[in-house]
């Protein structure tokens, strides 16, 4: 019965129209979204012949079949593997929600095949491919960052020796005037 009543659904919403607002398309001032024309000889109020459709209720979907997906499931958004706990796996779809980052996301999506939830918002195939891939490209970076940070060390080390060198035989040499100053003549006395 419910999958009759989607396919009516379907149906439905392949015929209805796209609800503009009156004068969107002679003004640029005036938005695209739908507002109900108030006007007193607003002809598209009084629903006159040639004159864009207005929303009313015979386009809306049955009752029994709205909100659900495609599939004819309902919509639930998961932050986390907790949101798992209330929902039915033959009745319950999954959006995953799109905050959640990819390490986390990879884990509820990993839970839910486990579980066979069915994702609403997310093709898994595509999404695991793009992962891997992500994860490759960011570990060749890495590598090639500690690689950058291994050669300025390793230069850095090579050329710490000679200055050291340097300031050891400028020490030296600093000792060596230092004892010849501070070596006073004795001065023998006459008496």
């Amino acid at each position: 019965m419910i999958q009759k009543l989607i396919e009516f659904r379907n149906k439905i919403k392949s015929i209805k129209p796209i609800f503009t607002r009156h004068d969107a398309h002679k003004k640029k001032r005036v938005g695209e979204g739908w507002r109900r024309p108030k006007g007193r000889q607003n002809k598209m109020r009084l629903h006159r012949k040639g004159y864009a459709k207005g929303r009313s209720t015979g386009y809306s979907s049955p009752e029994a079949v709205r909100g659900l997906s495609r599939e004819g499931l309902t919509q639930n958004m998961i932050r986390n593997i907790a949101d798992f706990k209330d929902l039915n796996n033959k009745t319950d779809g999954v959006i995953i929600s799109r905050t959640v980052g990819m390490k986390k996301k990879t884990d509820l999506i990993n839970y839910a095949k486990e579980n066979s939830f069915t994702v609403l918002n997310l093709k898994i195939e595509n999404f695991e491919k793009k992962t891997k891939e992500f994860l490759e490209q960011r570990k060749k970076q890495k590598e090639q960052v500690m690689a950058k940070r291994k050669s300025r060390i390793e230069s850095s080390k090579k050329a710490t020796p000679k200055k050291e060198k340097k300031v050891e035989s400028e020490k030296e040499e600093n000792k060596t005037e230092e004892k010849s100053t501070t070596q006073k003549p004795v001065v023998e006395d006459k008496k």
